[in-house]
């Protein structure tokens, strides 16, 4: 019966992340429902949203909406970020950043809806030297939240860039997946070689989710920000208010 239910959550997974980031959540509900310790849950799930962010990277690349030139420039503090965050891990209460994360996530939110061209269009004008360095700081400390716990990573990364660069919600949530799939990538190293991972229950989900990766992908490009900014903003509310309170 698990089984079932995981596959089922794990299509869906894949279709929310594909659009808009976080559909991890989901599959950390459904596995807290089994006896599995919650740093091994983290570590299963990573494993399934590295495969998931790999095919949405490779499924936007391909339809040319990842900006590649950043995503060169923020990979290196991308991985440092994470190289920290993985080894603090053991020795620092990530629950600082956990609430951290929301409270920004819901701070941009409110910018997004009181400006209400914001991520709908591309206002992009180019790279300069400080939003570079802006959106590589991000990058670096999104890094080490991915190294303690990483739920919702990809919503937050994807919305610094609409409010940083002016990009799209589609453009910014294509430009995320590449990062996110070499943070998670690395972070991966730390967790197998500290037994955080069920691969059973990790290929079984990675399998599906990659279904859903690619269907929501498709969708998302098809439909574009109108679809991708309000399913983005109900779901980065959600998350926030979820990891403020509960």
């Amino acid at each position: 019966m698990i089984y079932i239910v995981l596959a089922i959550v794990s299509v869906i997974a894949g279709i929310v992340t594909a659009i808009s980031g976080g559909g991890g959540m989901l599959i950390v509900s459904v596995l807290m429902l089994i006896d599995i310790p919650i740093k091994i849950i983290i570590g299963t799930n990573r494993l399934s949203a590295l495969m998931d962010n790999a095919t949405s990277a490779y499924n936007y690349n391909k339809k040319g909406k990842v900006n590649k030139k950043f995503v060169k420039y923020a990979a290196i503090p991308g991985l440092i970020g994470t190289a920290i965050g993985s080894k603090l891990l053991l020795l620092l209460d990530g629950r600082i950043l956990e609430r951290l994360i929301p409270i920004l996530l819901i701070a941009i939110v409110i910018h997004s809806l009181v400006s209400k061209k914001s991520g709908s269009i591309s206002e992009f004008k180019g790279f300069t030297p400080l939003n570079m360095a802006a959106g590589s700081f991000v990058v670096f400390i999104l890094g080490i939240y991915m190294g303690f716990f990483g739920m919702a990573a990809g919503s937050f990364m994807a919305l610094s860039f609409v409010y940083i660069y002016k990009f799209d919600f589609l453009e910014a949530v294509a430009t995320a997946k590449p990062l996110l799939a070499l943070m998670g990538l690395f972070s991966l190293f730390f967790l197998a070689k500290n037994g955080l991972i069920n691969y059973e229950y990790a290929f079984f989900i990675t399998v599906f989710r990659m279904v859903g990766s690619k269907l929501g992908s498709n969708y998302a490009i098809k439909k574009g920000s109108k679809l991708v900014k309000p399913v983005f903003l109900i779901l980065c509310v959600t998350i926030g208010l979820k990891n403020l309170f509960f």
